[in-house]
């Protein structure tokens, strides 16, 4: 998962020193607390947060999905096909119903030699729901009974919030917030580039998904 976030951004290592500069330079101009544009692409914005007593950036991504809530409600209660959709996931699966919304979670991400896979175990709420808003929120269950597993690290969701808002019956509004502890090696700089381009291919994917399942 890691390495192959990474080779998206150019190869050489003197490429990769001339994006680290600006990238730096551009975060320590982010404002704690106040959300900032980096990228418009493809109908998708990706906006970044500094949070206080963090390197590791907050990351928001909004995009339009022609299709309902309900369809895409459908698509993201599915654990067992999320890797459909979702960059370099394994598997996720459903470990302990707590009620009819809110569950316990696991996911493995796959990570190519020589980084080592991630795995996290998460507590996910549907915390709002109406006829134009459904919110879930997702956060890492720290002293879950599930154990931990040789070769795989445990990561840690901070926070994760997908927020749905009807546009009209046809068109939903998107929004994913992310930040997150992939814990290991890394250094704060690889993470927030990884963190800047994950919530928005998760989100491309997302909507085309929703195309394919169309009814």
């Amino acid at each position: 998962m890691i390495l192959r976030l990474i080779k998206q951004i150019p190869a050489s290592c003197a490429l990769a020193f001339c994006i680290y500069i600006p990238l730096v330079l551009a975060e320590s101009n982010i404002q704690t607390g106040l959300w900032q544009l980096i990228k418009e692409k493809q109908g998708i914005q990706v906006y970044t947060q500094a949070v206080p007593g963090s390197s590791l950036l907050k990351v928001k991504t909004q995009v339009t999905i022609k299709s309902s809530i309900p369809h895409i409600q459908s698509i993201l209660d599915n654990a067992q096909h999320r890797k459909n959709w979702i960059p370099f996931l394994n598997h996720s699966s459903v470990k302990h119903v707590f009620s009819a919304t809110d569950k316990l979670e696991y996911s493995h991400f796959h990570a190519p030699w020589p980084a080592s896979d991630r795995d996290f175990v998460y507590r996910i709420s549907l915390t709002h729901q109406d006829n134009s808003r459904l919110i879930y929120q997702m956060k890492s269950e720290l002293y879950s009974v599930l154990p931990e597993n040789k070769g795989i690290i445990r990561a840690e969701l901070i926070e994760s919030i997908y927020t749905l808002s009807k546009i009209d019956e046809q068109h939903t509004r998107v929004e994913l917030i992310f930040h997150a502890d992939p814990k290991g090696w890394l250094p704060a700089w690889i993470i927030n580039i990884i963190q800047k381009t994950l919530p928005y291919m998760i989100l491309r994917n997302l909507r085309v998904e929703a195309s394919k399942q169309a009814v």
